[in-house]
């Protein structure tokens, strides 16, 4: 009888249990949609404003961490994402990160733009050259091509050099399908066309 009640109560807590992390999934999951559909409107609302008068200008001085940075589109591979300003956990959380000391859109350098292997840049792993990446920010939409791609140490920090070539670089963890920390960075270089 007594391991009968113990059976009970410990199957009540496994599904009260399993409940919990379901309800806190779909409540993340919720969370993020919320946030990528503000800042689609926020840009949306801003390029429009942007018509009318002068663009705004994304700089260190203008851009604090959280901010909308832009939309970053590959359209053969189906990724639309917001960036934000900040490359830290909770930024990453919520969509793309601008990451802090790269170029920004629209001035000259290397942008750089990183994101989680397991949410948003998961199709990296089929990009080829050549294709197709859009970055749309308040002061219009930019056109890159890819050019390259590499894997590389966490401390590799040189991808994001200025270099020919590299107006945008686009980081993730690697391998794609890596539980935990993964120990390799995958790099997209991409050239600026238009």
């Amino acid at each position: 009888m007594r391991n009968r009640g113990l059976l009970t109560w410990l199957s009540s807590a496994l599904i009260l249990g399993g409940t919990a992390v379901l309800g806190w999934h779909f409540w993340t999951l919720h969370e993020v949609a919320t946030e990528q559909r503000l800042a689609k409107e926020w840009l949306n609302r801003t390029a429009v404003a942007g018509r009318t008068a002068a663009p705004a200008v994304l700089n260190k001085n203008s851009v604090r961490r959280g901010d909308v940075i832009g939309e970053l589109d590959i359209p053969r591979l189906h990724i639309s994402v917001m960036v934000f300003e900040g490359d830290d956990v909770r930024i990453l959380k919520f969509g793309a990160g601008h990451i802090p000391g790269t170029a920004f859109p629209q001035s000259s350098g290397n942008i750089g733009i990183a994101a989680h292997r397991d949410t948003y840049f998961r199709p990296l792993q089929a990009l080829q050259p050549n294709d197709r990446i859009d970055l749309r920010t308040p002061a219009g939409t930019s056109h890159y091509s890819v050019t390259r791609t590499e894997i590389v140490g966490p401390s590799d920090v040189g991808v994001l050099a200025r270099a020919p070539g590299r107006d945008l670089t686009l980081v993730t963890c690697y391998p794609f399908y890596y539980v935990g920390g993964a120990p390799k960075r995958f790099i997209v270089h991409a050239r600026k066309i238009e």
